[in-house]
């Protein structure tokens, strides 16, 4: 192993971890053990549950009066939703993205999220020769879309940053929005002494959401594709889908459980674990297009410091001076609207920086991608001149998706040694135990995570559908 991939392993190991994100790619790492990323899992919630104020959580004391608390929760969300819908169709105004460049934030913000959409339940799937489970792990691996990558939830939220131009905008997120996919991650590596945690986090998890059914509404007006959203609000649907499920499982799993004082204390933390981190509701009060427009262009100071003409001056600095130091590109942004570079809330074509970056023949055409020049227009435009629809959705939604054609032409040949190892065994214990790994978060959405969902199901659910080896 070289020494450098040892070097890090080392860091990992030894709870060098110095923010989310880093914990976040320590739980998606492939070459750390589950071992490890078990204690990680431990140690981290045991930090998070002892931030909780127990007192102040909202949640049923009776067992029994559960369902009627999410039924009454869910008629509460579709009601208000529908007094959204009633404001809307009276000619008001979208509440959440005045622009697709809100709508572009919003869906780079919850990414770190969306990328482990599931993993709350991954250590379910250990306990698979136990019935009392298996709602929880037929849940995870209707997340996981039975092994297709047009259903795995993952694979379509990729997708669909990847389509829209935007799969590498995170690199602009700050640590706090990585917080909550690691309590999802720590909860999916989690020892069985936090089984109530799990499932009280998933009862929270799987309940509809008022902020879901807005978004889904208003991003198909903005010309983008809403599937991820709108399978959330039809397979989590509290009748017969992942809600139901959730608490039915919670019922089950407290007949067994020896302590209820215990269990009911450990489920509402768990319950109460889904507002660590920043939710989605925060992020759509919270947009800010100025401040994601002022992050791409301190990315872009750091290649052109050095290639601008040196004799155009603003504010006694030339271009060059400016974006030596990308923190001085705010100033540089003042002076561009003080000298009428940028005019806001106008049309954008009547701002000379705008016209450098899009016009074919623009000295800075090429510098920004289409992505970033939407965000761009949006921040010059304002409320009254933004984009209301994305120009190139019909493209999107009229051709098939990349998804349907992915296929890794560089393998290192593990997939075929595992179906090899899987396809001689008799035992099916074993065959469980070699395929579990591979439904982890780090790989069920890659093509060995996916062939070892599909026979995951076939051995132990059949009748949840036909797949081929």
């Amino acid at each position: 192993m070289p020494v450098v991939v040892k070097e890090r392993l080392l860091d990992l190991l030894q709870d060098n971890q110095k923010n989310y994100y880093e914990l976040f790619v320590f739980f998606l790492d492939s070459d750390v053990s589950s071992f490890e990323k078990e204690k990680k899992a431990r140690d981290f919630l045991i930090k998070e549950i002892e931030k909780l104020e127990i007192e102040e959580i909202d949640f049923p004391s009776d067992i029994n009066s559960i369902k009627t608390w999410c039924e009454n929760d869910n008629k509460k969300n579709c009601q208000e939703f529908q007094a959204y819908l009633n404001r809307r169709q009276a000619g008001q105004d979208r509440e959440y993205f005045q622009s697709v460049a809100q709508a572009f934030e919003f869906l780079i913000k919850v990414s770190p999220t969306k990328k482990v959409d599931g993993a709350w339940l991954y250590s379910c799937v250990h306990y698979w020769n136990d019935p009392v489970f298996h709602e929880l792990i037929i849940t995870y691996l209707e997340e996981l879309g039975l092994g297709e990558p047009k259903a795995n939830h993952v694979c379509i939220y990729d997708d669909l940053l990847r389509s829209l131009g935007i799969d590498s905008f995170d690199l602009l997120l700050e640590d706090e929005y990585y917080h909550h996919a690691v309590v999802q991650l720590a909860l999916g590596y989690a020892p069985a002494e936090f089984i109530p945690e799990i499932i009280g986090f998933n009862l929270g998890y799987e309940q509809l959401p008022l902020h879901l059914l807005i978004t889904n509404y208003e991003l198909v007006e903005l010309g983008i594709d809403s599937k991820y959203f709108n399978l959330h609000i039809t397979i989590d649907n509290i009748d017969n889908g992942h809600a139901n499920k959730a608490i039915k499982v919670i019922e089950n799993i407290f007949d067994k459980y020896k302590d209820k004082e215990l269990f009911l204390t450990k489920l509402k933390r768990g319950f109460a674990l889904n507002n660590h981190g920043v939710g989605s509701s925060k992020i759509i009060k919270n947009l800010n297009v100025e401040d994601f427009v002022l992050k791409i262009l301190k990315r872009k100071a750091l290649v052109g410091q050095l290639i601008h003409n040196e004799t155009r001056e603003f504010g006694c600095k030339t271009i060059n001076q400016w974006l030596s130091n990308p923190h001085d590109v705010e100033g540089l942004v003042s002076h561009l609207i003080d000298h009428k570079w940028i005019k806001f809330n106008s049309n954008p074509e009547q701002s000379i920086f705008w016209r450098l970056i899009n016009d074919e023949n623009g000295k800075m055409f090429g510098v920004f991608t289409p992505v970033e020049r939407q965000i761009i227009h949006d921040w010059i435009a304002g409320d009254d001149h933004s984009s209301n629809f994305l120009t190139y959705s019909k493209e999107l939604n009229s051709n098939q998706r990349i998804q349907d054609y992915l296929f890794s032409y560089i393998s290192d040949g593990e997939l075929d040694a595992l179906q090899e190892r899987v396809l001689q065994s008799s035992d099916l214990a074993i065959k469980i135990c070699k395929l579990t790994p591979f439904l982890a978060p780090d790989s069920h959405h890659k093509s060995i995570g996916l062939w070892s969902t599909r026979k995951y199901v076939e051995l132990l659910f059949p009748y949840l559908g036909t797949f081929k080896n």
